[in-house]
């Protein structure tokens, strides 16, 4: 169970993918579906186990490793953008909002918590399927770090440093919430004061480092008295 708060964070910052959105799959679904136009088609469960939390160049970096003569040739860029094609046209179709979640961040943003995101998604698909989904409002884009503005992604701090820095708030002062176990370590790196973690229904087993609070729920994430 988690612990209680003392008070709200000054911020909060939500993962996206697997966290606000059950997204995780879709990205594998796409990625497989490119594979398969190279004709070299791998299964998502496959993927997903190369690839799940990590940021866009890190993920790259591991598929380039396992699928060499596939992908010879093909860049960075190249790949991110046939793969952001196919994802955008999957989510498009429906939005794998994940409610406990939003609804935890709409709590939050209605009880005055600046509320951003930090993610190793890049921003415009981000910020469209945050519009698709209604919840684009709720989350602060000048603050917010998508993999467009970090130097190196997720376990690595940096991108929950400079939300922070944004944000003009202390580490210590905020919370993250995470589903996978980089997503975590980079929070926790980054010095965030309380970092959750509630991975969706059929993520693969992560490994959390100590400190992190595994929740149930994101329901329970605060208590009911301290965040209506």
């Amino acid at each position: 169970m988690a612990k209680r708060m003392e008070r709200l964070p000054q911020a909060a910052f939500f993962d996206i993918d697997g966290t606000l959105f059950d997204s995780e799959r879709l990205w594998a679904e796409a990625l497989s579906l490119v594979f398969e136009e190279l004709g070299a088609r791998q299964s998502p469960a496959r993927l997903t186990a190369l690839t799940y939390g990590l940021a866009w160049p890190d993920a790259y970096a591991a598929l380039r490793q396992a699928f060499l003569e596939t992908l010879a040739g093909i860049s960075l860029h190249q790949l991110g953008h046939r793969l952001c094609l196919q994802f955008d046209a999957l989510f498009a179709l429906a939005p794998p909002v994940i409610a406990p979640a939003a609804n935890l961040l709409r709590r939050l943003q209605a009880a005055g918590v600046r509320c951003a995101y930090v993610s190793g998604s890049p921003r415009r698909t981000i910020e469209t399927n945050l519009s698709r989904s209604g919840l684009k409002r709720l989350l602060d884009s000048a603050i917010s770090v998508p993999s467009d503005d970090m130097a190196r992604g997720k376990p690595f701090p940096d991108g929950y440093r400079l939300a922070c820095e944004r944000a003009g708030v202390r580490p210590e002062t905020a919370v993250a919430f995470e589903d996978s176990g980089v997503g975590a370590q980079a929070a926790l790196a980054a010095g965030i004061g309380r970092v959750c973690v509630c991975p969706p229904p059929g993520a693969p087993e992560q490994r959390y480092p100590a400190g992190v609070h595994r929740l149930a729920s994101w329901d329970a994430a605060f208590p009911k008295e301290d965040l209506p």
